[in-house]
């Protein structure tokens, strides 16, 4: 099965390493190079799926998922389709806002079609952001990710107890890959989940297990959030403000039936790793790449 991946950043590496792995053969359209759609189109004819990673953040990154699924479709076998949509719960809050502006789009025109079969990868929380950035390959998003290991600073909007989903993107890149060679029809949402947890359980293992040392709790107020939202302070402010509500507000959360049911039927024999696991990873080798 010969699988395109659209993009080069975070995501497409772990994907380019995973997908070989569950006997992928690999073809990667990188951002730096601008096609003409006959380009995607003869790029295309000889796949069998698509997965982007080219995050929807603009109207004009938008627009290049837009061209992929018109190019899949102008395609005699790529008929598989899967978005840059890695993050929350969009079945139960699909409105679009300032952190997603675009992804609603993108799933009405997939909605609105019959050539291609697609499917969002739900993941919640990118688990890797709970080591160090030198054992991961995603970079930092400074202020965004409520845990700084570097600085044993815990910062939690809202109360703390709110459950939500994490799950490593190696993880994710396997469960993909299986998704992909799966011959069962695909539902429009798929749960990759790999824990389930709160911010004040994160605090309380961090700590019994002596992963951090006199870790500092933070706070912060969901109504001065929600004011700042409100407000339409200046874009990046507003956007970090939204997403720190998406915990509190139980966007990260799934339906832990729907998870069961997905893992049963998908990834029956895959292991997903806990935060726990992830540091012990890097633990016993400083240099590993989760």
């Amino acid at each position: 099965m010969r699988v395109a991946i659209a993009g080069a950043g975070s995501f497409a590496k772990y994907f380019a390493e995973e997908f070989p792995k569950a006997g992928l053969e690999v073809v990667i359209l990188t951002g730096s190079q601008k096609y003409f759609f006959p380009q995607l189109v003869e790029l295309l004819k000889d796949c069998d799926a698509l997965v982007s990673t080219i995050a929807s953040m603009n109207r004009g990154l938008a627009d290049s998922q837009l061209a992929l699924v018109e190019a899949c479709k102008q395609t005699p076998k790529c008929k598989r389709f899967i978005p840059a949509e890695f993050c929350h719960n969009s079945e139960d809050y699909p409105d679009p806002d300032r952190v997603h502006p675009y992804n609603k789009m993108i799933k009405d025109t997939l909605k609105a079609q019959s050539d291609l079969e697609w499917t969002v990868a739900s993941i919640g929380w990118v688990m890797d952001y709970m080591v160090s950035s030198t054992n991961r390959y995603h970079p930092d998003i400074d202020g965004m990710f409520p845990l700084d290991i570097q600085a044993n600073t815990l910062t939690i909007p809202g109360s703390g107890n709110g459950p939500f989903a994490l799950t490593s993107v190696r993880d994710v890149a396997k469960a993909v890959a299986a998704l992909l060679k799966s011959p069962a029809k695909w539902r429009h949402h798929t749960y990759v989940q790999g824990e389930e947890t709160t911010w004040l359980k994160v605090a309380e293992s961090l700590t019994s297990a002596k992963k951090v040392s006199d870790l500092k709790i933070i706070f912060e107020d969901v109504e001065q959030l929600e004011e700042v939202v409100g407000r339409k302070d200046p874009a990046l402010i507003a956007v970090m403000a939204e997403f720190k509500l998406y915990t509190p507000q139980g966007k990260l959360r799934f339906d832990q039936q729907k998870v069961r049911r997905d893992h049963q039927e998908l990834f029956p024999n895959m292991h997903f790793s806990t935060i726990l696991e992830l540091l012990e990873k890097t633990e016993k080798n400083p240099s590993a790449i989760v």
